[in-house]
């Protein structure tokens, strides 16, 4: 959890007086993950320039496979979860985040109108995200230079939710990967990817997926920083291939996951992984680095 600032700590900064100009917006839905990106940039001394806080909106919910009296069925309780997830915005949230940020904007629902309007007021360089969904094309060009995710696995093997038991059973290595954001779910240009260290045993899964996220929120700090000092991040590397799409495991197959020996295969894949690193000192993966041998997950057949 975000807590307030104590003790002494650096000077903050915010990107837009920091020299370079660049105006960096956070968009998130109170995630774990958005908040560690925050923890991550204040620890650096740097204050981002505003948090916009998704807080839902009141229209009809759209769920998959659910009719249009289905939804009319579900809106009383959507329209009550709204209201709920505002009121602890103003009462709660709002206060935490400040410390982090310059500014912060309760706003609406993810690709809402209400979040657009609020991010063309704030005329963003840069978008992070943490947490909140999949973004529409028209909020993806609100950021004049482009938006970044921090995924807790390696792209574009492991796409998704879920994915650090999906990566151990599919002969992934763990890591985490950067990238910029497309209209697709995890398919937009690689900046750069990373694997975690590996000990020779006693990880436990729920151990392993933590030091994923970690290392996702340092990562996405780091773009930060190197936002923040004036430099410019690549265009990245085009993903040339498509994955399936994994999600949240069913019971079936949490089950199946937490039966792996997580830290001995996690181990046996970092060892398979480590002699491809660019730069085995912080074990970051060539940009242009062909399927290992170890994956067996087969690319999708349509992109």
């Amino acid at each position: 959890m975000i807590s307030a600032p104590g003790g002494l700590l650096p000077r903050r900064t915010s990107p837009a007086t920091h020299g370079c100009m660049a105006r960096v917006v956070l968009i998130t839905n109170d995630s774990m993950h958005g908040r560690r990106v925050l923890q991550a940039l204040w620890e650096r001394g740097i204050v981002l320039d505003a948090a916009l806080y998704l807080t839902g909106g009141y229209g009809l919910p759209a769920p998959r496979g659910v009719g249009f009296m289905g939804r009319i069925a579900q809106w009383p309780r959507a329209v009550a979860r709204t209201a709920r997830r505002r009121l602890r915005f103003v009462r709660e949230r709002r206060a935490a985040y400040a410390s982090r940020c310059a500014r912060v904007v309760g706003t609406g629902a993810m690709n809402s109108p209400r979040l657009l309007r609020d991010l063309r007021a704030l005329s963003p360089d840069w978008i992070v995200l943490g947490g909140g969904g999949i973004l529409r094309d028209e909020v993806i060009a609100a950021a004049r230079l482009g938006v970044l995710n921090a995924h807790p696995a390696l792209l574009p093997w492991i796409r998704g939710t879920g994915v650090t038991g999906h990566a151990l059973e599919h002969g992934v290595a763990l890591g985490a990967t950067l990238h910029r954001v497309d209209r697709g779910i995890d398919t937009g240009a690689i900046l750069q990817r990373r694997l975690i260290p590996v000990g020779t045993e006693g990880a436990t899964l729920d151990a392993l997926e933590l030091n994923c996220l970690q290392l996702a929120a340092e990562m996405m700090a780091d773009a930060v920083q190197a936002i923040v000092g004036g430099g410019e991040l690549p265009a990245g590397t085009p993903q040339s291939a498509r994955y399936p799409l994994f999600t949240f495991p069913t019971d079936h197959e949490a089950r199946r996951h937490r039966a792996l020996p997580a830290d001995v295969r996690a181990r046996a894949l970092f060892d398979a992984w480590r002699p491809l690193c660019a730069d085995p000192e912080r074990l970051i993966l060539p940009a242009d680095l062909a399927t290992p041998a170890t994956v067996t997950l087969p690319p999708a057949k349509e992109r």
